[in-house]
This record gives structure tokens, sequence and C-alpha cells, in this order.
């Protein structure tokens, strides 16, 4: 998210005005959200299967304490970091920020629907592995695989496919007006190396019946192309990563299986690739919203034995040079470097106006007599 308003603003001003746009812009999606809590343990095994998986997700969204730190970005791209205290913890509620120590941005209410069409797949028995296109810290992908195994199915697999080093680089945008694609790769913060993503799935005991796919989507996904899948998470984001998920992913969607769409109600050309595939391939089941943002259909009809194929890819994608990790700064820090530049700006034009001054004897007393004249003119004395 980038902050609104002028430049000059300082990023406290512009990082409360951002809140109060999306407030303004996604108000239904804010009340709509519950209470980020969860239930305690009982003495049987189902209550405590429960118990564990709301804690869980609390822990993936940071939302076990009474405050979490948000990131946002200046005009510059830059990140910097702000607490979410009290009220403004229905942000992340919702999935609306991004977290600085989260593992997941989608917020509670994609994560109940997602553990909930997991326990369905598994009660149901239909067939095929789980994965998702677009994993960021791989909060989504940890949910399924702890979902899953709280069941009892150890036999599927959850496949966890990103670039792991963020967006590719973007083509030339045509015009001047917003490029997603650009904004998104030149966003460093997105870039998370898959050590850390596998790091978390082994802290959290769940390290088993997980494949990670490392690379460029037009680079890995083909080569799944004919597995048999039970539940497709596409969070490509762009048109073409999206596109690329659905016509190499879907063919193998088993009848029952779900796919869950992350930014379909929020990002124009996610929505414009879903609706464009499923026109082109006759697909009526209908859509249905689970919050502001994510959307998803379940498959009807089992897939005919030919719709598998491959997907030509014209050209691969080039990665984007990114900067080596580093904390990620509080608001107040660049807030203090805004107020220092413009103390060293105003310092600068002082000394370039004492130097104009004492250049010449006669400088100074002419200047003394212009700002006089000023003055008399607007009626001083």
């Amino acid at each position: 998210m980038s902050l609104a308003g002028p430049a000059s603003d300082p990023p406290s001003v512009a990082a409360a005005r951002l809140l109060q746009i999306i407030e303004a812009r996604f108000g239904d999606g804010l009340k709509a959200v519950r209470a980020p809590g969860a239930r305690g343990p009982g003495p049987d095994a189902e209550t405590l299967r429960i118990a564990y998986l709301e804690l869980l997700k609390l822990s993936l969204c940071d939302l076990v304490g009474t405050r979490s730190g948000s990131v946002t970005r200046t005009f510059e791209g830059d990140v910097m970091s702000r607490e979410l205290e009290g009220d403004q913890l229905r942000f992340r509620t919702a999935g609306m920020d991004w977290p600085l120590h989260g593992l997941t941005m989608v917020g509670l209410a994609r994560l109940d629907d997602l553990q909930a069409c997991v326990e369905a797949i598994a009660g149901e028995g239909i067939e095929g592995d789980l994965i998702e296109a677009g994993s960021w810290r791989g909060g989504a992908s940890i949910l399924m695989r702890a979902t899953l195994s709280a069941l009892g199915d150890r036999e599927r697999v959850v496949w966890v496919a990103d670039s792991f080093q963020g967006f590719p680089r973007a083509a030339e945008p045509e015009g001047d007006g917003y490029d997603l694609d650009a904004d998104l790769a030149a966003c460093d913060f997105l870039a998370v190396p898959l050590h850390e993503v596998r790091d978390s799935f082994t802290r959290l005991g769940l390290d088993h019946g997980v494949r990670f796919v490392p690379g460029f989507f037009e680079q890995t996904l083909p080569a799944l192309s004919g597995h048999r899948w039970s539940l497709l998470r596409l969070d490509g984001d762009t048109y073409d990563a999206t596109r690329l998920s659905l016509e190499v992913l879907y063919p193998g969607l088993s009848a029952g299986g779900y796919v869950i769409l992350d930014d379909y109600l929020q990002i124009d050309p996610c929505r414009a690739a879903v609706d464009d595939f499923r026109r082109e391939h006759g697909i009526t089941e209908p859509i249905e919203p689970i919050d502001w943002s994510g959307a998803r259909w379940r498959r009807e009809c089992e897939p005919p034995p030919s719709e598998a194929h491959t997907v030509s890819v014209e050209a691969p994608p080039e990665a984007v040079e990114r900067r080596p990790p580093s904390r990620v700064p509080a608001i107040e820090e660049v807030e203090l470097r805004h107020e220092l530049e413009q103390i060293r700006a105003r310092l600068a034009a002082a000394e370039g106006q004492i130097e104009r001054l004492t250049s010449s004897p006669l400088n100074g007393p002419r200047a003394w007599l212009r700002s006089r004249a000023r003055r008399m003119r607007r009626g001083g004395a």
C-alpha cells in the first residue's frame, strides 16, 4: 500500500490519510470483520482441533497481541512501519494492510473460508493435492497443511509455488497511468526468500507433506500440468500470473474442488483474467464472494481426460535486482529523516543568502532596503 497525499506531507499525516481512504472505500468490508479471537481448548479432540487452528490463524496474522506492526510505502517506493492498536486492528483482521511480522496478509475471513474449504474436500474425499500459486510468506499454505494434519490427512501434499524473489521485471508501461505490474515489481518487501518460508513451516511443525515450487510461474507451473488437484488458491495479483495459473492448473481440478481467488473483487487485472478464462472455457459455476477482496467457485463436473494440456510461454520473465534484506524503519524514523531533510534545505538556503550578502559590502544594505520597502508597501512602518 502506498501513502496517500502530497509528497511533502509528513509520513504520519500521509499514513493516517491512507487508513481514512481505505475505510471510506472498503467500509462495508471493515464492518463485516469478526473480532480477532479464538475459542478455548476443551477435553475432546474436536474442540482441541478447532482451538489449535483458530489460535494458528491469529498467529499467522500477528493478531495474538494487542498491537501489530503494519507496513506501508512512501511515494519513492521505500517501506516503513507503524503500530496498529485498538480499533485500527480491524484493518489487519480484514486483510487490508501489509503485516510487518505476520505470515499472511489475507485476513481472518479468507483464512476461515480456506479452512472450511480444506475441511470440505477432506471430509468428502475429493481427490487431489492442494496448491497455492503466490504464497508471499506462506501463511495460507501453512493453514492448509495444518488443517489437513489436524484432520489426520497426511497423504495429500500442499504445493507452495512462488518466485520467492518478488514480482518479475515489468514491461514498459503504455501511457502515464498507473501500472500494477511495474508497481509490484518495484517493491522489495514482497520478495520473501524460500529459506524464510521453509523455516516458518518447520518452526510450526508442518514441514511434512509440503513441496515448494520456486521460480516464476512461466518457468515452473507448466511442469505441473496434468497433476490432480482438489484446491487451487491463486494469489498472483496480475493478469498474466492469474491467467497462466488457471490455464495450467484448472484442467486437473477434481469435481468438488475449489478455485480460490484472493484478489478477484479488488484487483481489476485479476478479475479480468478470471472472467476471460471462464468465458473462453464455458465455465458457469457461480463465483461466490468471501469478503471485500476474495472469491471462489467450486467445480461441479469432472474434467475430461483430454483437458490437461501444456502452455507455451513466449519469453522467460526477468528477475529484478533486489537490495539485501534489511529492517523496515519505523514511521517515526522516517518522519525524523523527513524533518532533518527540511532543516538541511533551510540551512542551505540561509547559508547561500549569507554568502551572497558577505560577497559584497553593498549587498547587505541593499537587501535591507528592499525588505524595508516591501514592509512599507504592505503598510508596515
